[in-house]
């Protein structure tokens, strides 16, 4: 009898093993490797820019000369074309555990069957990019009077996914940009050095007697007579200002003239292209009277804006707080208020 429940119990655990590797096999699956879409060697470009923020929980390079877009629902956009319009490309995170191809893919395919008149697709396939193995399905799809090639990538983790789609009329035609971004992918506690961060740092000037908050998501350079500290989408720069190329500059009025008479003067102090301010208000800031102007400032093609305030100094020159934030850049709204808030923050020996 006890060899008999034994016998019984060697075949079910090798009943329960067997089925476990039966579903583990369904849940991985076995899929043809595309090679014609897989890339195995990419070199990132030197005009590329971060996309981070929104608390996404990723970030990813993209090329400089697309817009980007952010959506709670549908992610990361990246324009390559018009902006609001294909084709662009999606990255997206979905925190959902263990989730396989085959139940990604079946959702997909409901979607993409509620959401166009007519659609076909291909099974899924195995795609490398550089290290990394992602599954694709391709859609050709059409809504009656325009017809789409959407390229979904499905990267999953144990605790979540990534899912990268790219939506254009030719099959393969963003896969430079998309390949970016699948490449340089980054999870939130890998983030990009420049990424958004709304961690600030307190600097203590020892030459200025200068105390200032600034974002730990800008590369600091510690001046002798200050801090300027940038990354692709902002800067900000707290400054004491006493000459101009060996000419002194004696108090804050002295440098607002000299701003009025040459345009190029205060855009030379911030090594940009042109800088322009309408018209200011006064402000307390770490107990001096600054006067503050709203900003805008332009390098090669593209647009910043932000504030420039202006206070005298104890002696001869004036103090220059001044931030700028790249227009339409990621988190744009929100390193706005972290760069104001750090202006505030200034205090003085």
């Amino acid at each position: 009898m006890l060899k008999n429940k034994k016998s019984k119990a060697v075949l079910l655990t090798i009943i329960v093993a067997a089925l476990a590797m039966i579903f583990a096999g369904c849940s991985m699956g076995s899929y043809t490797v595309n090679e014609k879409d897989s890339e195995t060697g990419i070199t990132v470009s030197n005009r590329m820019r971060i996309f981070s923020g929104y608390d996404c929980g990723f970030s990813f390079l993209y090329p400089s000369e697309y817009r980007i877009g952010w959506s709670e629902n549908d992610g990361a956009y990246v324009y390559c074309g018009e902006e609001n319009t294909a084709p662009y490309i999606l990255v997206y995170r979905e925190n959902t555990r263990n989730m396989s191809p085959e139940k990604y893919f079946k959702s997909t395919n409901e979607l993409m069957l509620k959401s166009f008149e007519n659609v076909e697709s291909t099974p899924i396939q195995e795609v490398k990019v550089l290290e990394k193995a992602l599954y694709l399905t391709r859609y050709q799809c059409s809504d009656g009077s325009k017809q789409y090639v959407i390229d979904r990538y499905f990267e999953p983790y144990p605790d979540f996914y990534l899912q990268y789609t790219a939506i254009s009329d030719e099959a393969g035609s963003l896969n430079t940009p998309l390949y970016y971004a699948i490449a340089t992918s980054k999870l939130a506690e890998e983030a990009y050095i420049g990424a958004y961060s709304d961690k600030v740092s307190l600097h203590e000037h020892t030459d200025t007697g200068m105390s200032i908050k600034l974002p730990d998501m800008l590369k600091l350079s510690d001046l002798t007579i200050g801090y300027f500290a940038s990354n692709d989408n902002a800067i900000m720069v707290a400054l004491l200002c006493t000459e101009d190329q060996g000419v002194p500059i004696y108090n804050r009025q002295d440098f607002i003239d000299r701003a009025a008479e040459n345009p190029n003067f205060v855009a030379n102090f911030l090594g940009v292209d042109t800088a322009k301010f309408s018209e200011g208000e006064e402000r307390q800031l770490g107990g001096k009277s600054f006067y503050c102007y709203p900003m805008t400032m332009t390098s090669g093609e593209e647009t910043y804006t932000g504030s420039l305030c202006i206070a005298n100094a104890d002696e001869t020159g004036c103090w220059m707080l001044c931030y700028a934030v790249l227009d339409d850049c990621p988190a744009h709204d929100d390193i706005m208020t972290l760069c104001a808030s750090c202006v505030e923050s200034i205090s003085f020996k």
